[in-house]
């Protein structure tokens, strides 16, 4: 009788231990998947979320009948261009700025909830909200210093909206510009 050396176990192991390797490596790419699935669902709804409150203004300016005064505090819903920066002189844009406490306090909520249906249930967001600033007039005359009446011409508004999803940590600014003619 020939001895047993053992070789078919050693064999058996090592194919055992090469197959959970495989096999964990799967599983984490796996969960890394679901993740980036879930975050871009997040950023999605955050999107979808500032929209919605960037189209609202948009009614909101278009429903006007009479121009609205700009003023610095924002009290009328419009602001004056670049009034709400801190620190003019810098590069930054005042909305790369600006946290949530003071859009909590300074923008326009709009619509105040919303809810999505996603496959994992419903989602439930911060509501969005909005910033409209006072841009410039433009007359419709070509012709400088007519001496003639009232001018006619659209009013420029930049709207500046500002969502999450069903984080915090997935915010989107979205701006539009929008003309006006009173």
């Amino acid at each position: 009788m020939k001895k047993q050396t053992g070789a078919a176990l050693m064999v058996s192991l090592v194919i055992l231990l090469i197959m959970t390797m495989i096999g964990l490596a799967a599983m984490r790419t796996s969960s890394m998947a679901e993740k980036m699935a879930a975050n871009t669902m997040d950023v999605e709804i955050a999107f979808q979320a500032t929209e919605i409150a960037l189209r609202s203004a948009e009614s909101w300016i278009g429903s006007l009948t009479v121009e609205p005064d700009p003023n610095d505090s924002g009290s009328n819903n419009i602001w004056v261009a670049e009034s709400m920066d801190p620190e003019l002189n810098n590069v930054e844009s005042w909305w790369h700025e600006r946290g949530a406490d003071w859009w909590a306090a300074n923008g326009i909520a709009s619509p105040s909830d919303i809810t999505f249906e996603t496959n994992a249930g419903a989602t439930t967001i911060t509501t969005p909200r909005y910033i409209i600033e006072y841009q410039q007039f433009v007359t419709d005359d070509l012709v400088v210093g007519t001496g003639g009446g009232p001018s006619t011409g659209r009013v420029y508004y930049r709207i500046t909206a500002r969502g999450t999803g069903g984080s915090d940590q997935s915010r989107i600014l979205l701006q539009s510009t929008m003309a006006k003619r009173f």
